[in-house]
């Protein structure tokens, strides 16, 4: 199968005989050429620049959420839910907010958040990071909000993680009336979700 990296298994070597033997010796040869010869193409074919990365293996999670997502209080951090997973390998979703990775390594996430603002006065919306349950120093950004607008903030970060670390994306809004939202698919587009995330393993720490 042209997608599947051929994995060598240990070689079965003949057991020795008690004295020197030539069958026994090419055949051993043999086993250990055959193994070795696989060994290589297998390596050869992953640092190939052609398609060689196609066969590494890179955790990647992908979610969203079809939901509504409103802030009760002003000046309040509320945790970005999702509802759905397009891809979760490696990369988990649990209490419908948190990220969890299950390899140490290096992460890059892309946050897409759908504003609805439903006043006319311009309001301020600031997104943060939380690693574990802490806010993560220096991750927030905030964006302005025009009065009586949809807009969409595209936000990507990248984080160092441990083995079952998890992260979550924040939010805040000076004005209740602004809301994560989402519109049901209507022709000529698909549904529109309030919030999306991708995530993809970058490299090892």
């Amino acid at each position: 199968m042209p997608n599947y990296l051929e994995r060598p298994a240990p070689p079965a070597l003949p057991l020795a005989t008690e004295t020197y033997n030539r069958p026994f010796m090419d055949q051993n040869s043999n086993v250990l050429r055959l193994f070795f010869t696989r060994l290589v193409n297998a390596f050869d074919t992953i640092v190939s620049t052609d398609n060689g990365g196609k066969f590494i293996y890179n955790p990647v999670g992908a979610f969203y959420s079809s939901q509504d997502q409103s802030a009760t209080s002003a000046n309040t951090g509320y945790a970005v839910t999702f509802n759905n997973t397009v891809l979760n390998s490696g990369i988990t979703l649990s209490n419908n907010s948190r990220i969890n990775v299950a390899d140490t390594g290096v992460y890059a996430f892309n946050v897409t958040l759908q504003l609805e603002h439903n006043n006319s006065s311009d309001a301020q919306v600031t997104i943060f990071e939380q690693k574990n349950g802490s806010a993560v120093a220096y991750s927030g950004h905030t964006f302005h909000v025009k009065g009586s607008v949809k807009e969409t903030i595209n936000w990507e970060f990248v984080a160092s993680l441990s083995a079952n670390d998890y992260v979550e994306v924040y939010w805040s809004t000076t004005d209740t009336g602004v809301n994560l939202h989402t519109e049901s698919a209507s022709s000529p587009h698909p549904g529109i979700p309030s919030a999306s995330i991708d995530v993809v393993f970058v490299s090892n720490v």
